[in-house]
């Protein structure tokens, strides 16, 4: 009987020590640990993150933008005719350009006076292009070459420069449309209207004002005793039209554009003779006849 009470009270005891163990606090966080999931371990060369990727995307774009890109369309300017015209080597063989989109006062025309600002314009060409290499761009709408086999072109620097564009934005030329629009008239009609606005090169103020002809006095005879004033003979070249041309044109009016074009007016005329300077800039080609 002795040797049996020990046996029950062990039975007792141990049972209710094992469960005090249990709800310890310490094995509880013991036993936590030991059945807690095991978490993923990162691997030693991670794969890197959409916006590592985005980085490394942008350095590589401003490694290349770094290194500027190979044209192969340079050539090299041989002499530079006046401020619209210039003689360029285009595969060893010298290629006179007409410059599109813009016009600049004539200075080399035997049919014309020296107009104004046109020294200017041209010496202003030849300091930006004599002896530079330039780029050049064709234009679908404008053809390959004009009437007198010149080479049709925009002129770019080699800054990438719009050299036609600059040449109107700093007064030395006017926009010019010759038949349909080309691809840059937007931009070019803007640059003269900041050229007028700024007042720039032939736009300053008094710079190419045309001066007032003096009207000549009347011829007096005296076959008679009473005096008899003669009038002069109205023509188209009296008083009451412009002398710079052979048709009628209204010597006040602030404007000419040629009838069917794409001026704006506020006067149209069709087909004359300029016989002086062509102050409405009518003749685009020079050869004495406006609006043909």
């Amino acid at each position: 009987m002795k040797k049996i009470i020990p046996i029950i009270l062990l039975a007792l005891i141990v049972p209710q020590m094992a469960l005090a163990s249990w709800w310890n606090p310490f094995s509880w966080k013991i036993f936590q640990r030991k059945t807690a999931p095991v978490e993923n371990i990162s691997p030693i060369n991670p794969a890197p993150t959409s916006s590592e990727v985005s980085n490394s995307t942008e350095t590589e774009n401003k490694n290349e933008l770094l290194t500027p890109p190979i044209s192969k369309n340079i050539y090299s300017v041989v002499k530079v005719v006046d401020g619209d015209t210039i003689d360029v080597s285009i595969d060893s063989k010298t290629e006179r350009l007409r410059l599109i989109g813009i016009d600049t006062p004539e200075t080399v025309d035997p049919r014309k006076p020296v107009q104004c600002f046109g020294i200017e314009a041209s010496n202003k060409a030849k300091d930006m292009l004599a002896g530079k290499k330039v780029s050049l761009e064709a234009d679908n709408t404008q053809g390959e070459r004009d009437k007198y086999d010149r080479l049709l072109r925009y002129v770019f620097l080699e800054d990438g420069t719009n050299f036609n564009e600059y040449m109107i934005n700093e007064g030395y030329a006017h926009e010019y449309t010759y038949s349909l629009p080309y691809k840059y008239q937007a931009d070019f009609k803007q640059a003269q209207k900041n050229a007028e606005t700024s007042k720039k090169g032939l736009w300053g103020s008094g710079v190419c004002e045309e001066k007032p002809t003096p009207t000549p006095a009347p011829i007096t005879t005296t076959p008679a005793p009473t005096p008899v004033t003669k009038t002069p003979k109205q023509t188209q070249t009296s008083s009451q039209c412009h002398s710079s041309y052979s048709g009628c044109l209204n010597p006040n009016a602030s404007d000419y554009d040629c009838s069917g074009g794409q001026g704006d007016g506020p006067y149209y005329t069709g087909k004359v003779q300029v016989i002086g300077p062509d102050v409405f800039r009518l003749d685009r080609d020079g050869d004495g006849w406006a609006c043909e």
